[in-house]
């Protein structure tokens, strides 16, 4: 009788765990994401932290100024960059639209090239003979369209919800703080929580941190200088909306195939088009030798072995992540992969080997 309700008592209590989490995570999830940012960026600036405890004896003084450094060299930047990012959304949006509806149309375009335009010939050939019918222009148009409109609603909705981002800024700044206070007390709290042995929670904890650590860091540091570096090519190739493409090319060295050279390729062969061989030439090597060079130069330092995640698993993860999370997703998916990888070791080494 007394197992039997033992056993009751035991099914109720995770029931009633299992609901008030819920409950406490309905309570959380609009700040969720403000949560987990703030998290990502306290373990990036934890070593800091350490340094300036070493000077500064009182917790409460050296998480204010580890709060400042982080407010003034990564929060400041980033709300500058959205805000200059949305204005430039709005200008180049009517910009793309008459290029495309009063420029000359593709086709002028792909028979200043020979090579590109044998191959146009080849392929307009082909679907005459399956009866298919494309207009290049238009496809193009309407795809410029698509996009240029999800960019500016994109804009539209971080002028509107302005006051949102405004108190999640405050939310982020009073987070941090506590976490450079409080963290490690935080962190004992869930080590002690993890129902593992000492030996395999401090192989998750500390395989996660520096993951966290490398894949993030390294993957800003190289998103950053090729921005800056895109830019200076963009600028000196005389590409309008040139701050704008190495924003973008920003975003995109964060994808792990691609990454930089999906913007600054397609530029290249614009600038091939519109500003001549030597400009299209010069550029490419630009972009080849430079921009794309950084990748395989910061990562390798940055990152190291710190995760071998296969980049076409870490390409569809982010993918999914940006679904999923938004911009945050970038730096999510590969703490999740790495978490799953370490989870997986385990796995192997608990349950998986052959006595």
């Amino acid at each position: 009788m007394g197992s039997s309700y033992g056993q009751i008592g035991n099914i109720f209590f995770f029931l009633f765990l299992s609901f008030f989490l819920f409950l406490g995570y309905l309570l959380f999830a609009p700040f969720l994401k403000v949560i987990i940012l703030s998290i990502l960026i306290t373990i990036i600036f934890y070593p800091v932290k350490k340094r300036i405890d070493k000077k500064i004896k009182k917790p409460v003084i050296s998480s204010l100024i580890s709060t400042a450094i982080v407010f003034t060299f990564i929060i400041v930047p980033s709300i500058l960059l959205i805000a200059f990012f949305t204005n430039q959304v709005i200008s180049l949006y009517p910009v793309i639209i008459e290029a495309v509806s009063k420029g000359h149309n593709l086709e002028y375009y792909i028979n200043q090239i020979p090579i590109i335009s044998s191959l146009h010939t080849i392929f307009l050939q082909s679907l005459e003979k399956l009866h298919i019918e494309i207009d290049l222009n238009t496809v193009l148009k309407n795809i410029l369209s698509n996009i240029a409109n999800f960019i500016i609603e994109q804009g539209k909705s971080l002028f509107i919800n302005i006051t949102f981002l405004i108190i999640g800024i405050g939310i982020m700044i009073i987070t941090i703080f506590f976490l450079f206070k409080d963290g490690e007390k935080l962190y004992e709290r869930v080590f002690k929580l993890i129902p593992l042995p000492d030996k395999d929670k401090n192989f998750l904890m500390s395989k996660t941190y520096t993951a966290i650590q490398g894949v993030v860091l390294g993957s800003v540091l190289t998103a950053i200088t090729q921005g800056i570096l895109s830019f200076i090519g963009y600028f000196a190739a005389g590409t309008e909306f040139s701050l704008f493409w190495a924003f973008v090319t920003f975003i995109a060295a964060f994808l792990p195939i691609g990454g930089a050279s999906l913007v600054w390729i397609p530029i290249a062969i614009y600038l091939f088009l519109t500003k001549g061989f030597l400009t299209g030439f010069l550029f490419t090597l630009w972009g080849t030798f430079v921009i794309s060079l950084v990748d395989n130069i910061i990562k390798p330092v940055v990152i190291g072995d710190k995760t071998n995640i296969h980049p076409v698993i870490l390409f569809f993860a982010i993918l999914g992540g940006l679904n999923l999370f938004g911009f945050i997703g970038i730096f999510l998916a590969p703490i999740i992969l790495v978490l799953i990888d370490n989870m997986l070791h385990l796995y192997t080494e608990r349950y998986s080997k052959v006595d």
